[in-house]
């Protein structure tokens, strides 16, 4: 077949095209065209074309679009192949013609001139008549064919971030929006999302699905296989206690019970060295019984199989026939301590009925035609199959893009150190930036440490639908409940109960028409309604009660911050607050003036930021072994111990059809002083000892450097290189901004303030407070001591004073 190599990417220039109402299907094509997958799609993509196009042109070989209408330059002592000029077509679809004269000259589109219908796309041979047969022009394509040869050739990346109130998208030529989530059935909105994007996708998905579960304590039924003798090691677990002085300590519960952990001969030393061989039957009888009580999964916890796998692989096999997933610890957290390491494996395994049925779900409403890839707990992506066997490293799978993004913002106006705030619907996720994302070994939720590599986020239940509500004791009381989607917040026309976004738009700080993209109608006679009631049994003045209800979710935000700050050594002053997330315009100047921070990064499109950050986001996949030496060994005695982990991570990824030399690897140690029982994450670069003592003096405000170290682990993490994201410029402007209406306040409020479109601002204007900066997917509050500026990349900065 001629033409069989890669195709290259096709380029078409936009000209003179108009921007289409939202919603609508552009008739003109995409500007940008992108290559399947990342990589180039070759011979399948060819068999995929529309049948009209017939046999000469399946097996022609495309080349990048030229200007001039010349074809492509053949490549040095190589025939020249045959060419598919492409460019759009004006006119309506149904108007324009199916054919065109065989015998017209061939068309060669010069810059800036506008086609009439009928003028379209042809295919023909340039001195090699064996590729598209011995005609010399072949006949005119329509505009559907055409546009069918595209679609099919072509991938868009689509981005999709799920949460527990709206569903975030946003596709890579520019289009965002948000729909209502569903808690019966994600899979079905990310697949009404996917159909109205137009040819072939890949899907970056962000989910909250195992972050729920474990929240919820909604997980499977797990069966836990231990050594003998060591069935109440994960019940115990450690000493350490969230609440030191609680007079009734509450220790949280593992997601199995003691009936359902079976005991199996069979033990390995701390070098994993074998003491008593692993009774193979024993553990089948085990399996097979708890099969009969009712479990959809098992756990494998043997001691020391960090050091030798090999009894944990052994029950592995066992296990197979008896048809319920199985995970093995060894196999997930190669690393010493048993209580963490039996933690995450017990999760993982309740986590996999769960979500290998919720990806089952999605892959099956997609269809095979749109690649998926699931954002992990560490910033990177996986695909579902890998997902569906490892669920736990989703626990912080939904904020992980935003914080992606929001390096990439930080970059882009010069804001490091910052902090981040992504205030959704539900939750809150605030984490630290200094010059990269911050990475951890471990991550904390329900009260259990699951060691897996996450980036470092700290998460409250403070979002836009948290519910106020009164306690017994008649005090007001915000979250950590939410009302979602459904019934949402008051002024959505269902619920009865007040929320964190009902107080802001009854004070004014939400402009309607803006709201969600404009799509939902408010209903603010019932938000008020249901206020003043609230307020009543309060004993409050409706506008106090309101503002009460703002000033308590900040100070849940704020204490949030000054954890990831403050508490960890870093001064808050000396950092920007990038906020975002639907709610996070709403509060970050009175965060930021709490915490004496005097600058306040806002994105554009702030709403949907997560879900951009999953089309920044690259491949990654992380490795881990336990060391456990005294001192830390040489650069050539530590290349050693990382080179398996290296290839073993490259060997996967060129598995999958990516080069060598588009990976890149990093190497962090964990690294502790003598005697402790804890460890600092530091990168291996040229001097880890030095980076270790400066890490423990920032962390804890002291460094020993008389004091000997011990290396308990080495990491490595391999990631996929990709381009560098381009941040849009902004046309400046020096008029200043027009307002779009006004706003005020629909209780106990006379004074208004103006509202300003914030697609329509320019790079310069400035806008002083009080007033409300929106766009379709999130509104600014900027009050009367703070001033935001357009920024030429199109974030705002907002000047805070004191």
């Amino acid at each position: 077949m001629a033409g069989r190599g890669p195709v290259p990417r096709v380029a078409e220039a936009r000209r003179g095209s108009r921007r289409q109402p939202r919603g609508r299907r552009s008739r003109r094509l995409r500007a940008r065209v992108r290559p399947l997958h990342r990589g180039p799609p070759g011979r399948a993509a060819l068999d995929r074309l529309p049948p009209e196009l017939g046999p000469p042109h399946t097996a022609a070989r495309l080349h990048h679009v030229q200007p001039s209408g010349d074809p492509a330059p053949s490549p040095a002592g190589r025939p020249p192949q045959a060419s598919l000029h492409v460019r759009p077509l004006s006119g309506q679809r149904d108007r324009i013609p199916r054919g065109h004269d065989p015998a017209a000259p061939p068309l060669r589109p010069r810059p800036g001139r506008r086609y009439l219908p009928g003028e379209g796309v042809r295919a023909r041979s340039d001195g090699a008549p064996r590729a598209v047969g011995a005609a010399a022009a072949a006949p005119l394509l329509s505009y559907r064919a055409t546009r069918a040869i595209l679609l099919a050739l072509v991938t868009t990346q689509i981005g999709i971030d799920t949460g527990g109130t709206f569903t975030d998208v946003v596709t890579a030529d520019g289009t965002a929006f948000k729909v209502p989530s569903s808690r019966s059935d994600p899979a079905r909105v990310i697949a009404d999302a996917v159909a109205s994007v137009d040819g072939r996708v890949e899907l970056r998905h962000g989910t909250t699905v195992a972050t729920n579960a474990v929240l919820e304590g909604k997980l499977a039924r797990v069966g836990l296989i231990v050594n003998e003798g060591f069935r109440d090691v994960l019940t115990i677990g450690r000493q350490a206690r969230p609440e030191l002085y609680a007079l009734e300590p509450r220790r949280p519960a593992i997601p199995t019970s003691r009936d359902l952990c079976a005991e199996v001969p069979g033990r390995l030393g701390p070098g994993g060295e074998e003491l008593t061989a692993f009774d193979v039957d024993a553990c089948v009888r085990a399996g097979r019984r708890l099969k009969r009580r009712g479990v959809e999964a098992i756990a494998v916890v043997l001691l020391h199989a960090y050091a030798n796998p090999s009894h944990e692989e052994a029950a592995l096999a066992a296990l197979a026939p008896i048809g319920l997933p199985v995970t093995a610890s060894s196999g997930l957290n190669p690393e010493f301590r048993e209580v963490e390491r039996g933690l995450c494996a017990l999760f993982n395994a309740g986590l996999r009925p769960l979500v290998g049925r919720y990806l089952a779900r999605l892959v099956d409403a997609l269809g095979d035609d749109v690649r998926t890839t699931v954002m992990t707990s560490e910033g990177g992506l996986l695909a579902p199959g890998e997902v569906a066997e490892e669920p736990a490293r989703l626990l912080v799978s939904g904020p992980a893009g935003g914080l992606v993004a929001s390096q990439v913002w930080a970059d882009a106006v010069g804001a490091s150190p910052a902090m981040t705030l992504d205030m959704g619907g539900t939750s809150t996720d605030v984490a630290f930036l200094d010059g990269d994302v911050p990475r951890a070994s471990a991550l904390s939720i329900a009260g259990h440490t699951i060691r897996l590599p996450s980036l470092e986020i700290h998460t409250v239940g403070a979002g836009g639908g948290s519910l106020v509500r009164a306690d017994r004791g008649g005090a007001m009381t915000v979250g950590p409940e939410s009302a979602g989607a459904d019934p949402g917040p008051a002024a959505y026309g269902i619920g009865e109960e007040i929320t964190v976004t009902d107080a802001n738009l009854l004070l004014g700080r939400i402009a309607p028409r803006f709201f969600a993209g404009g799509a939902d109608r408010l209903d603010i006679a019932r938000a008020d309604r249901c206020a003043r009631k609230l307020a009543k049994r309060l004993g409050l003045a409706p506008r106090r009660m309101l503002e009460g209800v703002v000033r308590l979710s900040d100070l849940v935000m704020t204490r949030a911050l000054r954890v990831i700050s403050l508490e960890r050594g870093r001064d808050p002053r000396s950092a920007a607050l990038v906020v975002f997330g639907g709610a996070g315009g709403l509060h970050g100047v009175a965060l930021a003036r709490a915490l004496g921070v005097s600058r306040v990064v806002v994105p554009p499109r702030p709403g949907v930021l997560s879900a951009q950050g999953l089309l920044w986001a690259s491949p990654a996949r992380t490795l881990s072994r336990s060391v456990l030496e005294r001192g830390l060994p040489s650069s050539t005695a530590r290349r050693r111990l990382v080179r398996p982990l290296v290839e073993r991570l490259r060997d996967g990824f060129v598995a999958e059809g990516y080069g060598k030399r588009s990976l890149i690897a990093n190497v962090s140690l964990d690294v502790r002083y003598r005697g402790q029982s804890f460890e600092l994450e530091v990168p291996e670069g040229d001097d880890p000892l030095a980076a270790f003592h400066r890490s423990h003096e920032q962390r804890y405000g002291f460094a020993d450097l008389s004091r000997d170290v011990e290396l308990v682990a080495v990491r490595v993490r391999v990631a996929v290189r990709t381009p560098a994201p381009m941040v849009a410029r902004l046309s400046a402007s020096r008029k200043s901004p027009t307002s779009v209406g006004r706003r005020s306040a629909p209780i106990g409020g006379k004074a208004a303030w103006p509202v300003f479109d914030r697609d329509a601002l320019r790079a310069g204007q400035a806008v002083a407070g009080p007033a409300l900066i929106a766009d379709r997917t999130a509104t600014v509050w900027v009050d009367d001591r703070a001033r935001a500026v357009v920024h030429r990349t199109g974030a705002l900065i907002v000047e805070v004073k004191p």
